[in-house]
């Protein structure tokens, strides 16, 4: 009877051990997708605040919010607020502030190169493919009128972008012309992922996924989900559609 009390015992133990170690994984599995940028700092501009957060309820938050890419955390306070920068990337206003530290997500894939149909030219300015993958979200200087958007001349065009690294896409984030009177262009876009160079120029790939469009609000991020993980190096979106394609920021992010 000892016996069977002791293995009985025992194998509760085992039981909440495997309890405990695969809840520490889940929740390591969804903290690591961010990574600690910069301590005692904090962005001076946030999208919004939470309170009494810990620093993996503040990230979970970040995932749900379109525009989110990195969070400002109080540890002390519990203080979470959500932002839009990607360290890196957009350079960020920040401030030196004792006990707030800065995290991003980590999943951000790089651009190395991008590419379009054609180019449009604005105020003597081009729009290359590569103003989608500078960084800048905005999508004009008020200053010299020029748009800060990748353009192109021709209807049913593409552009494309190559990633620094093969990656497992989940999601592209993408930014259009905060323009009401263009806005019906921001739709029937195929997102087309490729191994290759060539093959993206062939239109061989995998699908991430389809944008019927066009967004409810220009001014606001588009999150495009995929239908299904495709891994490669080459995003491509093909523009199916009588209009001209402008695209202000594309972002990809892995899983």
């Amino acid at each position: 009877m000892h016996w069977f009390k002791e293995k009985k015992w025992i194998w509760i133990l085992e039981c909440v051990t495997i309890f405990v170690h695969v809840f520490k994984t889940v929740l390591t599995s969804k903290f690591t997708q961010f990574t600690l940028s910069s301590s005692n700092a904090r962005y001076s501009d946030n999208l919004v605040q939470h309170l009494n957060t810990s620093i993996i309820q503040c990230a979970r938050l970040c995932n749900g919010e379109d525009e989110c890419t990195s969070v400002n955390h109080n540890a002390d306070t519990g203080v979470c607020e959500l932002t839009t920068y990607v360290p890196g990337v957009v350079t960020p206003s920040t401030v030196a502030e004792s006990n707030w530290n800065i995290y991003y997500d980590d999943r951000f894939v790089p651009a190395v190169d991008a590419w379009q149909q054609s180019t449009y030219v604005h105020w003597d300015v081009q729009l290359a493919a590569s103003l989608a993958t500078d960084g800048n979200r905005g999508d004009k200087n008020k200053v010299t009128n020029e748009l800060d958007c990748a353009h192109t001349t021709s209807s049913y065009s593409y552009w494309g972008m190559e990633f620094e690294r093969f990656a497992e896409v989940a999601h592209v984030i993408i930014f259009f012309r905060n323009s009401s009177q263009v806005n019906n262009r921001n739709s029937n876009l195929r997102l087309l992922i490729s191994p290759t160079r060539q093959d993206a120029d062939n239109n061989i790939g995998t699908d991430c996924a389809y944008y019927a469009g066009p967004p409810a609000s220009p001014s606001l991020p588009v999150k495009i989900p995929c239908a299904q993980h495709v891994t490669g190096k080459f995003l491509k979106i093909i523009h199916n559609a009588d209009e001209l394609l402008g695209l202000c920021e594309v972002e990809v992010y892995s899983v």
